[in-house]
């Protein structure tokens, strides 16, 4: 490494003390230990020793003023060249027809090995910018993988990756002339592209010396102990800083008559990450996009949400409402002046079941005849219309929503199960085991409000169990149901022989027609 002044940890340390106390000389103390490493690593950068003094100026003041936002002191070098990168970068992007990522070199002066120091310069100017700022930074002024992640924003295995990129290149690149010089009598292959040539080598030259290079375990091997990287960066000059920046940097720092020149320095440098080094634009706003879309998403979430449990609820009121269209319930008129179905009650036990007409013309036309069992088709809604919806939407729950359900005790065909919303609206599903059948599958009841849904058997005349299970937002409830068959009558006429209707009994299903007649009569 150049002969810049040695700084250790516990010197390090001292220096945050001083800054932190707000020591006099404390500036001067952090100028003389850093400020010609961070000119040379600003010069290797911007390739402008102007540009380069001015953002070591600012980098200096900032640590000054900044220094309590340092959350380890063991970590001041890696944050001083950090500043002083954020400060090139800054002036960099803002100057005219400078692209952000220069990598100029300073003139070479008079080197002992022109075509080497050359060839260096070169094979830098090459490197990608992540790449050469790792190398540099590492092999060039000493910083840790650790350290050189800190300065460059990555993550320690990414800047090890890129520093072994960029050895690598530049030490292929420099054993071309150094092997070519020295490795002829060990590789046949090179010898015989080099023997013939005098002189400096072509940039073409090179490449194919190179490439031999890095394919060859001879010259890799010859490369290993005779090429490296870090005495290859020994050939480029240190970029020193002017005389006059020392006294700049004390008189910003101190002087109250540069309170404002400070203060707008240190606002400029303001945007550091927790721990306290600065974020350049694109890292800050790719850091800080998730933070702002947070609370965006949320809200949108929160209103998707809300939108959908409208739909749902509305969506199973409509339903419900269809369905009720149908029974044969009085109307009364609302506040708005429209005509809306009064819910049904909960029967009880003692009450036989309704019939309810279908919801189809031509089922409503077929109500009064007979069925082949001899009960009235109004009393067996089995069929289920094809149209009716099939819910998909998720149920949200209302807080302190409740479903209660009446189950009958059993079913003789068919049969009316009650459903009451206590403390708020619901919305239920309904879905019914092999053998049964259930209308309407599905609704929603106003809190306080009661609706009653038919269960038919499928085969009435074979016996068995079913169950009738309710999903809402108030709870899950379940109907457990059995069934005797019935066995035909001999005055019954034969099944495929069409008949007058029967005669009435004295049974249930005399009782429903009766109920069905007085009904319609009415």
């Amino acid at each position: 490494m150049p002969g810049w002044p040695t700084v250790d940890r516990a010197d390090d340390h001292e220096l945050v003390e001083a800054l932190r106390r707000a020591d006099a000389d404390a500036p001067a103390k952090l100028f003389d230990a850093y400020a010609e490493r961070l000119h040379d690593y600003a010069v290797s950068m911007a390739g402008d020793r102007e540009l380069a003094a001015d953002a070591v100026h600012d980098a200096l003041v900032t640590a000054q003023g900044c220094v309590e936002r340092l959350k380890e002191p063991g970590r001041l070098r890696a944050w001083l060249y950090a500043l002083t990168r954020f400060q090139v970068r800054a002036r960099m992007a803002h100057r005219s027809g400078t692209p952000a990522q220069g990598m100029a070199l300073p003139d070479l002066e008079e080197q002992a090995d022109p075509e080497l120091a050359e060839l260096v310069r070169e094979t830098l100017c090459e490197l990608g910018r992540p790449e050469r700022e790792a190398l540099e930074l590492s092999l060039r002024h000493g910083l840790t993988p650790s350290e050189v992640g800190a300065v460059l924003a990555l993550t320690s295995r990414q800047a090890a990756a890129k520093l072994g990129r960029a050895r690598e290149q530049l030490e292929i690149a420099a054993a071309a002339v150094v092997l070519a010089r020295t490795g002829r009598a060990h590789c046949p292959d090179l010898s015989a592209m080099v023997d013939s040539w005098e002189g400096p080598l072509t940039p073409m030259l090179r490449r194919r010396l190179s490439g031999h290079i890095g394919g060859c375990e001879v010259c890799t091997e010859g490369r290993h102990r005779q090429v490296s990287a870090g005495r290859l960066l020994d050939l480029v000059p240190v970029a020193f800083p002017p005389i006059s920046l020392r006294r700049r940097v004390i008189d910003t720092c101190l002087s109250p008559e540069r309170d404002q020149t400070r203060t707008l320095i240190m606002d400029r440098g303001d945007s550091f990450d927790r721990t306290g080094f600065p974020v350049t634009s694109e890292h800050r706003s790719r850091r800080r996009r998730p933070r702002r879309l947070a609370p965006v998403v949320l809200a949108g979430a929160c209103v998707l949400a809300a939108t959908g449990a409208m739909v749902v609820i509305n969506g199973g009121e409509a339903a419900n409402d269809t369905a009720l269209h149908f029974a044969p319930t009085p109307t009364l008129p609302t506040e708005s002046g429209t005509e809306s179905p009064t819910p049904e009650a909960v029967p009880e036990e003692d009450d036989p079941p309704s019939p309810s007409p279908s919801p189809s013309p031509s089922a409503t036309r077929s109500s009064t005849s007979p069925t082949p069992g001899g009960r009235p088709a109004a009393s067996r809604p089995s069929a289920r219309p094809a149209t009716a919806p099939t819910p998909t939407r998720r149920r949200v729950a209302a807080p302190g929503a409740r479903l209660a359900t009446s189950c009958p005790s059993g079913i003789d065909g068919a049969a009316k199960i009650g459903l009451r919303a206590r403390n708020a609206s619901v919305s239920w599903v309904a879905t019914a085991s092999q053998g049964l059948d259930v209308f309407p599958a599905s609704g929603s009841i106003k809190a306080g409000g009661s609706v009653q849904i038919w269960v038919t058997v499928v085969d009435p005349n074979g016996s068995g169990t079913g169950r009738v299970a309710f999903t809402s937002n108030g709870g899950t409830a379940v109907c457990s149901l059995s069934w005797d068959g019935r066995e035909p009558q001999a005055s019954d006429p034969p099944i495929d022989e069409p008949t007058a209707s029967p005669e009435p009994t004295e049974s249930p299903s005399v009782r429903e027609t009766s109920s069905a007649d007085s009904m319609n009569g009415a």
